[in-house]
């Protein structure tokens, strides 16, 4: 058997941007695992856990290259899965039960030829750790049980809301709360030890039942992060909601979004050269592919869509990336009724929080869900960054780090730092940026955004579709919250098509282009070369189609506009246009809607 073969596309000239191809002298059994082999029998019903950790351990020690499964149903439970503590970027830190645990594995196309995998409980579906040359294809994903849980709205008053809990999202009402649970009852009376599991929510956010996406001008409704709601039973399915408050049409579904990100669908941390194809996540709970310090990865002909009648699929992000480097691509993908955004490509920014030497200081990861976040390493090059403008007025080289918790650590650089750093400025890795393909794709029906685009990798956008409630294309970065790593410096968007996007309350216009800048707009420039071209915006009423703020290059041409009817539209019309504290803006309006004053500029 020779050694394996990488061949490498740098352009996404087939449908995938890049292939992995073994060449070996055998027959093409000797370079296979099935999973049938180890235990697993599609549709019998049981669990396939152990059956699949056998079988992946086997191709890692054997060197296989192709891990099969026959067409089928494959169930998987957290009972016998392995675990580990994962901190995962933007999700929940936690003690994780594995399905799929790739660790350290090479060169390995994992096809589930059509197969579903169902799971059951609290167990993630694939977590790739230090992995290379890996490809996952021709499945899909779902949960018996999904972590949030829908409801009819039934009516409300100003004491609360009257709902009918759908069938399979399993509750019950406990001494004056509503309570989402498993459907097993606990044995026994309850005691601080009880078993069982409390599937928690924290907020809720109305659907429109018939059009399947939030409802009109819908808010979300969020709590403290609590296990249940206060609430009596009205019998069966129904339940009184003792919230004040709450709003919602008669007919319509509320959604009750859980209080965690613990089971991401796919995590592929710290790898090389992914390559994901055909498969489709019908739910987790959490975002659905997550990317961290990854080179390459590619998703392609993938899902992100609920089953069974859902209004949800992925409860946050359908797909996220986290100081990645390389290449990402996103090609002829439908993301919908994820609970929040399609994407969102950025890097992590630490905070300054103490002075310990003229070379030396501690960092702070800020937010919680970046806890555990190690990206700075001898050698690394990084940029120190005003917290409040989001300039970047120096660089410095990491001579050593000393992790002190999840939270902080102490970095000592090879040389003195600037005199005037300050408490409070933000750190950030200065990389080899990825750069962003995302051509072809469906956006449609999910919370919030569509696309948020925060990096400095050249970035292209064509030929897709969004239909969001609020911004199809959102332009961030800030060192005052989220602590994401933005700043555009070439990014094209053209050919795509914008149908009735911004009927809710996610974003100022249709693509919104800012930043957390608090000080010194007159000079901070964050987002740079930024072109929208030969773009369709059909629109229901007159919203801002473009938002600039704080931005240097900035082009808009041959864009149309054309008018729909599909919601109602807003009381005060909005200029089509909005840019504040930006250089090198070129607007031509040609193609706008003759009733569109394209005279709303300001800065």
């Amino acid at each position: 058997m020779s050694d394996p073969m990488i061949v490498s596309f740098p352009l996404l000239a087939t449908r995938l941007s890049w292939l992995v191809v073994f060449a070996c002298a055998g027959t093409a059994n000797s370079m296979e695992v099935n999973v049938v082999d180890y235990g697993a029998r599609p549709d019998d019903g049981r669990d396939d856990t152990r059956a699949v950790m056998a079988a992946l351990d086997a191709c890692k020690a054997e060197g296989a290259t192709r891990l099969v499964f026959p067409k089928g149903r494959y169930e998987f439970h957290p009972q016998f899965a392995a675990e580990k503590y994962f901190f995962i970027s933007n999700n929940d830190e936690g003690l994780k039960r594995v399905a799929f645990s790739l660790e350290g594995i090479q060169d390995l196309a994992i096809d589930g030829q059509a197969s579903e995998f169902l799971f059951h409980g609290f167990i993630n579906p694939f977590i790739l750790d230090r992995s290379s040359n890996i490809s996952l294809e021709n499945f899909s994903i779902d949960f018996e049980r999904p972590f949030h849980s829908e409801a009819i709205i039934l009516g409300c008053d100003e004491e609360g809301m009257d709902v009918e809990i759908l069938e399979k999202f399993f509750f019950k009402v406990h001494k004056g709360t509503l309570l989402f649970t498993s459907g097993q009852d606990d044995e026994g009376p309850l005691t601080t030890v009880s078993n069982g599991e409390v599937y928690g929510s924290s907020h809720m956010l109305e659907y429109d039942t018939a059009k399947r996406e939030t409802a009109y001008m819908a808010h979300d409704f969020y709590f403290s992060s609590i296990n249940g709601y206060p609430a009596e039973s009205l019998g069966g399915r129904k339940v009184r909601i003792r919230v004040p408050g709450l709003k919602g049409i008669p007919g319509n579904t509320m959604v009750f979004g859980p209080n965690h990100r613990k089971v991401p669908g796919i995590v592929v941390s710290d790898c090389v050269n992914v390559v994901l194809h055909n498969v489709t996540i019908h739910h987790a709970g959490g975002m659905g592919i997550l990317g961290q310090r990854t080179h390459n990865v590619t998703v392609d002909h993938c899902k992100v869509t609920p089953s069974h009648g859902r209004m949800v699929s992925t409860t946050a992000d359908a797909t996220h990336f986290v100081n990645c480097t390389g290449r990402i691509v996103l090609t002829h993908n439908l993301f919908e009724n994820q609970k929040d955004d399609a994407t969102n490509i950025h890097g992590i920014y630490v905070q300054v929080v103490e002075k310990l030497d003229d070379d030396q200081v501690i960092v702070q990861l800020m937010h919680r869900q970046q806890h555990g976040f190690d990206f700075l390493k001898p050698g690394s090059v990084v940029e120190l960054v005003r917290g409040q403008s989001m300039i970047t007025y120096a660089t410095a080289t990491v001579e050593s780090v000393r992790r002190i918790n999840k939270e902080c650590t102490a970095v000592v650089f090879s040389n003195s730092l600037p005199d005037d750093i300050q408490i409070g400025d933000a750190i950030a890795e200065i990389r080899d940026y990825p750069e962003v393909t995302i051509s072809d794709n469906v956006i449609r029906n999910n919370r919030a955004r569509g696309m948020l685009l925060n990096c400095r990798g050249k970035t292209i956008v064509e030929d897709n579709y969004f239909h969001t409630p609020g911004a199809a294309i959102l332009f961030e970065g800030d060192s005052c919250f989220w602590f994401e790593q933005g700043g555009v410096r070439d990014c094209v968007i053209r050919n795509n098509t914008f149908d009735n996007c911004l009927f809710g309350v996610w974003g100022e216009a249709i693509i919104d282009v800012k930043a957390g800048i608090r000080e010194d707009q007159e000079t901070s420039r964050y987002n740079r070369n930024v072109r929208i071209t030969g773009n369709t915006f059909r629109v229901f009423d007159q919203s801002t189609l473009l938002n600039a703020y704080c931005v240097d290059g900035l082009t808009w041409q041959e864009n149309s506009v054309e008018k729909t009817s599909a919601y109602p539209p807003r009381e005060a019309a909005l200029p089509p246009f909005v840019v504040n504290f930006c250089d090198n803006v070129s607007i031509d309006a040609k193609g706008s809607l003759s009733d569109v004053d394209s005279e709303g500029n300001e800065g």
